[in-house]
């Protein structure tokens, strides 16, 4: 049984790697791909991941982590919707299921990147007038694609 300390401080860490994200995606990928949307989602990535560990608490995250975002990059209301609608699709999806496996967390994670970046995708087109590549579209959703296997079989193999 964990002691109360330990549970602390394990989402401490987690509050801390969930900033550490958030920062490197606004500064970093955000930077590489034009239009800052369209960047590989590192931040869902890592939510995702805490909901496929913990459940519907994880609701709460995306809601902080959209809210954050959302006032990093000018875009209010876009993240916080998008994120909290993701993660809560996810959950419904993973909780059909009494075993866990890589299909159980790759298959709907990656249908759920694509369908949260065809959304906001759609929202900006209707938003304001710009061309968005496909190439760069498609570039970053493989790159979430193999971000999302990476963190099953690195991160969450070790923890169920």
């Amino acid at each position: 049984m964990k002691s109360y300390g330990s549970v602390n401080r394990g989402r401490l860490r987690y509050f801390l790697l969930f900033f550490l994200i958030i920062f490197l995606q606004v500064v970093f990928l955000h930077g590489l791909f034009r239009p800052g949307f369209l960047a590989p989602d590192a931040l869902l990535i890592a939510l995702l991941a805490r909901a496929y560990l913990i459940g519907r608490d994880a609701v709460l995250w995306a809601i902080l982590g959209g809210s954050t975002l959302d006032i990093l990059t000018d875009t209010i209301g876009l993240n916080l919707a998008l994120y909290t609608l993701s993660v809560y699709l996810f959950i419904l999806f993973s909780e059909r299921f009494f075993f866990r496996s890589v299909l159980v967390f790759v298959l709907p994670s990656s249908v759920i990147l694509l369908l949260k970046k065809l959304l906001a995708l759609l929202m900006m087109k209707s938003k304001f007038s710009f061309e968005a590549s496909f190439k760069t579209f498609a570039v970053a959703w493989l790159v979430e694609v193999l971000l999302v296997v990476v963190v099953y079989f690195i991160y969450l193999r070790r923890r169920e």
